[in-house]
């Protein structure tokens, strides 16, 4: 086998140029640099981008709790307002009630008021009575004499009972 001389180009047979080749390796070095440095970017924008990803899947369970927060909330208002709700319907039916009470109390002061006008009415034509009763007794009484002790006695029965019917001042 015949050996390859390091020295000649085997494309084109003609001895390397150094000066070329020196070109070329700086060019290449350069190139490699260049790569390395845009490796060096990439690999930085690659791990910002997942940090990035990070975070976003971060607030996205983020969002998620506090949409189920929310949500809890939003139930937990709804029953709030459900009960407010029925109290105020209760409160309303409270209210109705008392009035409708306060209108009856108003009512039975009237009647009250009414019965004592009545009553009033009644004792005075009850004393009207009793003394033209004692009167007629009187204008008796000196007819006979006699009779005195069983007119007083007549007189408290019926007086005692009527003392009740006079309003009380």
């Amino acid at each position: 086998m015949v050996e390859a001389n390091p020295i000649i180009n085997p494309l084109t047979g003609r001895q390397w140029d150094l000066n070329s080749l020196m070109a070329k390796v700086l060019e290449l070095q350069e190139a490699l640099v260049q790569s390395q440095e845009r490796n060096i970017t990439l690999t930085a924008q690659a791990r910002e981008l997942e940090r990035i990803a990070r975070d976003a899947d971060d607030l996205k369970v983020e969002l998620t709790n506090q949409g189920q927060l929310l949500a809890d909330k939003s139930r937990e208002n709804k029953h709030l307002h459900q009960e407010l709700s029925r109290m105020a319907g209760i409160l309303e039916a409270k209210n109705q009630e008392a009035e409708e009470l306060k209108a009856a109390i108003v009512d039975v002061q009237h009647q009250l008021k009414t019965c004592q006008s009545e009553r009033d009415l009644l004792a005075v034509m009850l004393t009207d009575a009793e003394n033209a009763a004692r009167q007629a007794r009187r204008s008796s009484e000196t007819v006979d004499s006699g009779s005195t002790y069983q007119t007083g006695a007549k007189e408290q029965q019926q007086s005692g009972w009527l003392k009740y019917l006079k309003p009380k001042n």
